[in-house]
């Protein structure tokens, strides 16, 4: 009997015990996403008000048309517009879209050395507003490819308003995956939510670009992605590392690799 009476004591204290820790797990989680909400907004105000010093009184039609990507955007967040096409296209993960900062592409096309003799094809533009800054301010050709039309037909729309971009910034709606990349002597690619065997499509797809050009991107190097797969003696090592470096995005720091194509 006596263990009769003592099991609803212990059943009692297990509930209570299970129930304070999921409360502290989940205490744990908004506390992080309250956290990364926080960090986003502040590091995003700290970019807008960095921008509209050093770049925005360099260049007036520069400051126009960023603050007309700004604005466009003000009330529906490309986020937003990005989460709605992925729904549409009944994707898995509906939170792909992503942006590099206007001090972030300044340090890498700094690091890179992006001079106006580069054609930069940025892959996944967005709302298009690194591409804009490479034509301006590094005076660079620039072809920008984004799947998501709304981005692309106000972009396009951007560039036929200022004659000075005509000819050297072009946005182009498509999959960057199997989008002719050979006339590129720098690729940007943002890419941090791919999947592996994306990556590795658009690594068959580099095999068509010239020797010597420069790839950027953004958490991985293209030879890490090659060792980890199945098809590395397809693939190859064609990649040269010759930069890794610390930047700062939205959501926190990443390093950048820029690698040079060998054969």
């Amino acid at each position: 009997m006596e263990i009769f009476r003592k099991r609803p004591i212990l059943d009692y204290r297990h509930r209570v015990s299970s129930f304070w820790s999921y409360f502290r797990s989940k205490l744990v989680d908004y506390a992080h996403f309250f956290y990364i909400l926080m960090r986003f907004q502040f590091f995003r105000c700290l970019d807008f008000y960095g921008t509209v010093f050093r770049f925005y009184f360099k260049n007036h039609a520069f400051a126009r048309t960023d603050f007309a990507i700004l604005s466009k955007y003000w009330l529906d967040s490309p986020f937003a517009i990005s989460k709605r096409y992925l729904q549409l296209k009944l994707e898995p993960d509906v939170h792909q879209y992503g942006e590099t900062p206007l001090l972030t592409i300044e340090k890498i096309a700094q690091k890179a050395n992006i001079t106006e003799r580069d054609h930069v094809f940025e892959l996944g533009c967005g709302t298009g507003r690194c591409a804009f800054w490479l034509a301006y301010f590094r005076a660079c050709s620039v072809t920008a490819i984004e799947q998501i039309p709304d981005f692309v037909d106000f972009s396009n729309q951007l560039v036929e308003k200022n004659s000075f971009l005509e000819g050297k910034l072009h946005f182009i709606r498509g999959d960057f995956l199997s989008t002719d990349l050979s006339q590129a002597t720098v690729i940007y690619l943002y890419g941090t939510k791919m999947t592996n065997s994306q990556i590795e499509s658009l690594i068959f797809n580099l095999n068509k670009i010239q020797l010597g050009t420069t790839i950027i991107t953004v958490s991985y190097s293209l030879n890490e992605i090659i060792a980890e797969s199945k098809n590395h003696a397809l693939l190859k090592e064609y990649f040269a590392v010759t930069a890794k470096f610390a930047v700062e995005f939205l959501w926190g720091k990443a390093t950048v690799f820029i690698q040079k194509k060998l054969q």
